[in-house]
C-alpha cells in the first residue's frame, strides 16, 4: 500500500511538472515579455531612487553649508552651541538616510 501511494505521488508530481513545462514552453514568449517589462520597471525605479538620493544630498549639503556660514558669522556663544546641535542632528539624519539607501 505504501509503495502504491509513493508511485501515485510520483505519477501525479510528474504529470503536474509536465503540464507546467508544457505551459511554459507554449507561453514562453509571453513569459519572457513580462519578465522584460518587470526588469524595465525595476531599472526605472533604481534610477528614480538614485535621483531622489542625489536631491536629498544636495538639499542637506546646502542646508549644512548655510548653517556653517551662520555659525561663522554668529558672535553669541549660546547661538553657536544651538547651531552645533542642529548641525549634529542634520548630520545624523543624513547618515540614517544614506544607510537606508545602502540597504536598498
Amino acid at each position: 500500500m505504501n509503495q502504491q501511494n509513493t508511485l501515485l505521488s510520483f505519477v501525479v508530481g510528474a504529470a503536474i511538472g509536465g503540464a507546467a513545462a508544457y505551459y511554459a514552453f507554449k507561453h514562453k514568449d509571453e513569459i519572457l515579455e513580462k519578465i522584460e517589462d518587470m526588469e524595465d520597471n525595476l531599472h526605472f525605479d533604481q534610477h528614480e531612487w538614485i535621483e531622489k538620493a542625489k536631491d536629498q544630498l544636495d538639499h542637506l549639503t546646502h542646508t549644512f553649508q548655510s548653517a556653517v556660514q551662520r555659525y561663522t558669522h554668529t558672535t553669541n556663544e549660546e547661538t553657536k552651541e544651538d547651531e552645533i546641535a542642529r548641525l549634529t542632528e542634520e548630520l545624523n539624519a543624513l547618515r540614517e538616510e544614506m544607510q537606508a539607501l545602502k540597504a536598498v
